[in-house]
């Protein structure tokens, strides 16, 4: 007969003690960032409400479907972070806690980028950019996703450093921030660079409603290349998103004697994954701002 093999005693880390370097609980704060993810999720469920609903201003539909392609995706994402946080708030294993915000907050800071350059795209489906508001609004995009980035660029420092127990190797700091100042130079070209001419031959036959050469201009800039890069955009937050969802509820999953210890190849691998699979959210989103 085989004898029974006991298993050690439970004993909960709520990461309030700050043993073994980890100087912040991530499960403190999981209830109130539950909640102001539940509170955007609301706010871009109201604004998909009022897109569907409002009739566009002329020639707007283009516009408002590109706003809608952006908001669908970060409604998912946000409401999936904030289910992830109230799974972090009742969490009495701090290294997994950890781990999990880290994928949370991943997605949490790339949606918020999206949303915004959603909300841009909205101001010319609604007439509403006769005093340089998309102006206004491609500022606040290039400081948000800038934000956005640096947290990021932290959030995975701070996470390697508290699970090795500030032992993280040299030249893991420096992959992270040159990933990070490598991510944030992105943002800044693709946010940048002046849209290629249109093709100077019009189609034949010509698109419909496109009669001039100027018409064709337009149509080729909003319809046909930033409509492209839109369509990339979303495509890349449902992907990345349901990536990092599925990374931290299969951290959930994970029993809690297997939290012990990580073995530092692997805190380095998700440190770096939680810095460039967002970054690569908010630069495919920046590339697809629109222009006055």
């Amino acid at each position: 007969m085989t004898p029974l093999v006991k298993q050690s005693a439970f004993t909960p880390n709520t990461c309030e003690s700050g043993v073994g370097g980890i100087d912040w609980s991530s499960i403190a704060s999981a209830e109130s960032m539950s909640a102001f993810c539940g509170i955007m999720a609301g706010f871009v469920f109201a604004g998909l409400v009022t897109v569907i609903g409002q009739r566009n201003a002329v020639n707007g539909d283009g516009h408002a479907s590109r706003g809608l392609k952006l908001l669908l995706p970060c409604f998912v994402g946000l409401a999936t972070a904030s289910y992830l946080y109230a799974l972090t708030s009742g969490e009495l294993v701090c290294i997994r806690a950890v781990t999990e915000q880290l994928f949370s907050g991943a997605i949490l800071a790339a949606d918020a980028v999206v949303v915004i350059i959603a909300l841009a795209w909205l101001l010319p489906a609604y007439d509403r950019n006769k005093h340089g508001e998309v102006v206004f609004f491609r500022g606040l995009i290039q400081f948000s996703a800038q934000f956005s980035s640096l947290m990021l660029i932290v959030s995975s420092d701070a996470f390697k450093n508290s699970v090795l127990q500030q032992s993280a190797a040299g030249w893991s700091t420096a992959m992270v921030w040159g990933s990070g100042v490598a991510l944030m130079a992105a943002v800044f070209f693709c946010w940048w660079k002046p849209l290629p001419a249109a093709p100077p031959v019009v189609p034949s036959p010509p698109p419909p409603g496109v009669t001039t050469t100027a018409e064709w201009s337009t149509h080729w800039r909003d319809e046909i290349l930033l409509n492209g890069r839109v369509r990339v955009a979303s495509r890349t937050t449902v992907a990345v998103g349901g990536f990092l969802a599925v990374a931290a509820g299969c951290a959930v999953g994970v029993s809690y004697d297997h939290w012990t210890a990580m073995p530092p190849w692997l805190v380095y691998t998700l440190a770096e994954a939680a810095l460039v699979l967002p970054g690569v959210v908010i630069v495919t989103a920046v590339w697809a701002v629109p222009r006055d």
